[in-house]
């Protein structure tokens, strides 16, 4: 019996020192799976952090994903070979509104190839070119320098400004400089070179564009885009983000719009409107449009300009609509005593139309107006149905959205002349448009 209990008791403790072996066993097992799994976390981390590295420091070498190809370099932009037959789409933006009164125009044909163009001036140097698989012309800008137009005399409070910018696709250091154009007061002729980078010019309102971000994940996907204003040589506003709009992979061919409105500068890129500054403009006489180019980090990357086009934005029925959020008008005609309107209204109905169909997301006011003749409440009431059938007009024509328009009918009550004359009466017969804001 006691050889029985001995024998139980030295299998009991042979069991607990197995179970413990085992449970360190175990243990160790756990630690070691767990520092395995945490070392491969740590290598994946360090492959993923060094690509991103390579893709910031060295912008050319591939990562360990992607596979070589062959690609010609040259100081002159090509297309892809596939792409040789495709031209090339410039858009612009739909709610941009050229000046109808072209004060210069600049396309480059009257230039020899390889010569700097003659009705420009620069510090510099550059060239005129052609690119494959675009019609025109281009001036490429060459390294640190300004360049002006000389055919600017004056620049008038309301105009617009148009041209387009290229640049190499497939690759564009970011260290080298952005595209800086400017709407500068210069008192001398050599003034605009006070422009370049870290210049020390008075008065000017700036924006810059540049085709990649710093972050590698968006390398070649985003651009830059940044606005300046200059007021008696220091900056008083400035402001940057980062665009889709031009960028050197799928839009870097695009139409740059610029458009003033006595203080207001709107600047769109491709069909993206990337600024609109209520108070840009300083009451100064600006009179030049400098480019500058600071450096370029590689010798493909180029900066290419074509079709300048400046106009002036003279008192057409779109541009007052959209420049001073009204537009006044007599020239939509009723008949005698009714609402009818009368064929000959229809020009300056289709402006409007125009304008609102271009611009969907505008909300507009119709206020009808009459002279003093007939009965006061009577006057009221046909104001309004002239209103009406304006309305009626221009969402039936144009396929507008009716909530957008609201109608009011003031009858006599808000002259804007005496009705004591034909011609007063005259006057005092129209209709308004007002944007709503």
């Amino acid at each position: 019996m006691k050889t029985i209990f001995i024998i139980i008791v030295v299998l009991f403790f042979s069991v607990q020192s197995q179970a413990q072996f085992l449970r360190k066993l175990g243990d160790k097992a756990i630690e070691a799976a767990g520092r395995t799994v945490e070392r491969k976390v740590e290598e994946k981390s360090e492959k993923t952090t060094g690509d991103a590295s390579d893709k910031v420091l060295n912008p050319k070498k591939k990562s360990s994903g992607e596979t070589n190809s062959s690609k010609e370099n040259s100081n002159e932009p090509k297309s892809k070979k596939e792409k040789t037959s495709k031209k090339a789409e410039v858009k612009s933006a739909k709610d941009f509104v050229p000046g109808n009164k072209v004060l210069v125009f600049e396309d480059f044909s009257q230039d020899a190839i390889g010569d700097f163009p003659v009705n420009w001036l620069t510090n510099s140097s550059g060239e005129v070119v052609t690119i494959s698989g675009t019609p025109q012309r281009w001036l490429k800008l060459s390294n640190k320098g300004a360049f002006t137009i000389t055919d600017i005399k004056q620049l008038p409070e309301n105009f617009t400004l148009e041209f387009e910018v290229y640049v190499n696709e497939g690759s564009f250091s970011f260290y080298s400089s952005y595209l800086n154009v400017g709407i500068v007061e210069s008192k001398k002729k050599n003034d605009y070179i006070k422009w370049e980078e870290y210049g020390n010019g008075s008065e000017g309102v700036f924006m810059r564009m540049f085709p990649t971000v710093a972050d590698a994940f968006q390398e070649g996907k985003l651009g830059r885009s940044e606005v300046r204003v200059y007021s008696e040589g220091e900056k008083i506003i400035g402001n940057d983000l980062d665009t889709p709009a031009f960028n050197y992979t799928k839009n870097n061919h695009v139409k740059v719009q610029i458009w003033r409105q006595k203080n207001r500068l709107r600047m769109y890129i491709g069909d993206k409107k990337v600024w609109d500054l209520p108070n840009a403009f300083q009451q100064v006489k600006y009179n030049s449009v400098v480019f500058y180019i600071h450096d370029y980090h590689n010798e493909e990357d180029k900066y290419y300009i074509s079709n300048f086009r400046l106009a002036e934005a003279t008192g057409d029925t779109r541009h007052k609509l959209l420049e001073t959020g009204s537009f006044v008008t007599n020239e939509i005609l009723f008949d005698y005593g009714k609402a009818t309107i009368k064929p000959s209204s229809s020009k300056v109905i289709d402006e409007i139309g125009t304008v609102l169909k271009d611009n969907p997301k505008i909300k507009v006011s119709i206020s009808g107006h009459t002279d003093s003749d007939g009965d006061e409440k009577k006057n009221l009431q046909l104001s309004e149905q002239r209103a009406m059938a304006v309305k009626t007009e221009l969402v039936r024509k144009f396929d507008l959205n009716e909530d957008n328009i609201q109608i009011f009918g003031l009858g006599e009550t808000q002259p804007v002349s005496k009705n004591n004359t034909e011609e007063g009466k005259k006057q005092n017969r129209r209709v308004e448009f007002k944007i709503i804001k």
